[in-house]
């Protein structure tokens, strides 16, 4: 159970409470430290001063008794001092032991030295206890009548320290202040962590809700790696639907593509068992044969496309030839002729490119036959430069649904749409002036 605890993994939500305890155990530390550190501040800085004032003051005492001045002198309000050790009140003990120039305090006749001082105080305790013969003491030692004498000044700590009231009230104001500020940072704390945790939170919330369409958003409060990170999100989501979609449209167009060559294979086959005639016989061989190899190059064409291979690196670019673009178009003459329908290649110059030949026969076929279905007669064109192939008609052009649609009249044209960005080429298509369209590839100028 323990070792549950210890491992779960926590969420943001509950980040902010962590702090909070996290923070408090850091919080009463330093408090702590700051509390004894104020403390054994003011004893030290209160001994320093009551030691400082017996020493400056024994100079002046011993000009005193060298006058003539009697035992026990009284320097202000609170220093007594002596040479003779038997005039020293018993209650403070015998004072001679201590050696000459000590200077400090003394507690039931044994010196208290600062760390034990700090170590064993206790602000609370009951300094006027009659077991407390707590003084401040300065041994040393002076001149009268040429014979050398020991001086004595005595100070009682309870005349010259803070009283248990004061340092009452010290502890008091000390205590309060800390909590205060622990309660000050604390909500500081508390708010800030909330502030950062709650994009956290609000993304994680959107992720798991089930709404369709939902996007993903922060508030402006939210610092800027958290805007970005939900617009990272959105752009994500928009191409994870574009690829569903094209994959869908993928799907229904390799069907189409390779069901059409099938149903000729099929056919064929079927008139050859009617006719046994050796010109009739062959047609129908041919046909399967051209079928096959439509066929072939539809599988070669869709397999490099899914294989998603880059471009530049996938094939090196090559000259495109006209021999190429006629046997591209010869198989759509057929269709072509029975909608009398004229297919004119105007090859001005040879373009560099890099796709290979399967992949630019379902380029120019999806448009050339989109081309030939959009139109009932005429003419088309194809011009072929160095940077571009334009596909002309005379058909019925795009209606506004399809204008609107980027992908044109047509499924062949999706397929072409995704191979000409896979190859950073440009496809557009646009409606001419009177009637018709024209199907424009544009692609980069490469070298041999």
């Amino acid at each position: 159970m323990l070792n549950k605890l210890l491992n779960k993994v926590p969420s943001a939500s509950s980040l902010p409470h962590k702090l909070m305890w996290y923070f408090s155990a850091v919080a009463i530390l330093i408090g702590i430290t700051i509390y004894l550190s104020m403390l054994g501040m003011m004893q030290w800085i209160e001994d320093e001063v009551n030691q400082h004032e017996l020493e400056s003051s024994a100079p002046y005492a011993i000009s005193q008794f060298q006058q003539g001045a009697k035992q026990p002198l009284e320097i202000g309000l609170h220093i007594q001092v002596y040479y003779s050790p038997e005039l020293i009140p018993q209650k403070y003990g015998n004072l001679s032991h201590f050696p000459v120039g000590f200077n400090g305090e003394v507690l039931n006749n044994h010196p208290v030295g600062f760390w034990n001082e700090l170590i064993t105080m206790n602000p609370f305790s009951d300094h006027t206890a009659p077991s407390r013969q707590e003084i401040f003491f300065y041994r040393g030692e002076f001149l009268l009548d040429g014979q050398l004498e020991p001086l004595f000044l005595i100070m009682p700590t309870e005349n010259v320290e803070l009283s248990d009231t004061e340092w009452n009230a010290i502890n008091l104001f000390v205590l309060c202040f800390i909590g205060v500020l622990f309660m000050l940072f604390g909500f500081a704390i508390h708010k800030l962590s909330r502030r950062l945790v709650e994009p956290v939170a609000q993304l994680s919330r959107q992720l798991k809700s089930t709404e369709p369409n939902v996007t993903f958003g922060v508030s402006d409060q939210s610092a800027t790696e958290f805007r970005e990170l939900a617009d990272s999100l959105n752009h994500y989501r928009q191409q994870n639907e574009m690829m569903i979609k094209q994959e869908q449209a993928f799907a229904r167009y390799a069907s189409h593509e390779l069901r059409t060559p099938l149903t000729v294979i099929s056919g064929a086959a079927k008139l050859q068992e009617q006719n046994n005639a050796l010109e009739f016989q062959a047609r129908q061989r041919d046909r399967i044969q051209r079928a096959a190899l439509d066929m072939q190059h539809t599988i070669d064409a869709l397999l490099n496309l899914v294989k998603q291979e880059r471009a530049t690196g996938s094939h090196p670019p090559r000259s495109l030839t006209l021999a190429e673009v006629q046997q591209i178009v010869l198989p759509l003459q057929g269709l072509a002729s029975s909608k009398s329908i004229s297919v004119c290649i105007n090859f001005e110059q040879a373009p560099i490119i890099k796709p290979a030949s399967a992949v630019l026969r379902m380029l120019l076929n999806n448009v050339i036959s989109n081309a030939i279905n959009a139109s009932d007669s005429g003419e088309i064109s194809i011009s072929i430069n160095s940077h571009e192939i334009v596909i002309s008609d005379k058909g019925r052009g795009l209606t506004e649904s399809e204008q609107e649609n980027e992908h044109g009249h047509g499924l062949g044209l999706l397929i072409v749409d995704s191979l000409c960005q896979r190859y950073h080429w440009q496809f557009s298509l646009a409606n001419t002036q009177p009637t018709g369209c024209c199907a424009r590839l544009t692609f980069p100028q490469l070298t041999l």
